[in-house]
């Protein structure tokens, strides 16, 4: 799955030499676990009602996002360190070279892997205070 997501990523953005695909692969890979994450914790926490991300820091939205923003980096770091040149060749090559990225099917599994955990995760989290 998270292959998939890597894959459908690194080729569409290697078409648009944008920027460096494997960065923004590895980075599409980090959000969608972030995101299948975010649906277990709140999962849990609408089940159990314990709260597994805890408390904010403070009372000040800003001063908590400075806080999480070390955190942030370096899980997005460890993605791109992961995937390097040699696995994300790896991942390419299994698909074959004539393989079309953007068809209905693909973006529709990539938004079913992607966008559906959130707004099922964002769904247990609004109702479970």
């Amino acid at each position: 799955m998270y292959n998939f997501i890597f894959n459908f990523f690194y080729r569409y953005h290697k078409k648009g030499k944008d920027f460096s695909p494997r960065f923004t692969a590895a980075g599409a890979v980090a959000i969608t676990i972030f995101f299948h994450l975010f649906l277990v914790v709140n999962i849990i926490t609408y089940f159990t009602g314990f709260n597994l991300a805890g408390k904010p820091f403070s009372q000040d939205y800003f001063i908590n996002k400075l806080y999480m923003l070390p955190f942030g980096l370096v899980y997005l770091y460890s993605f791109v360190l992961f995937y390097t040149h040699k696995r994300a060749m790896a991942i390419v090559n299994k698909y074959p070279q004539d393989y079309k990225v953007i068809t209905f099917k693909n973006v529709l599994l990539v938004l079913l892997i992607m966008i559906v955990p959130l707004l099922i995760g964002i769904q247990f989290l609004q109702h479970s205070h």
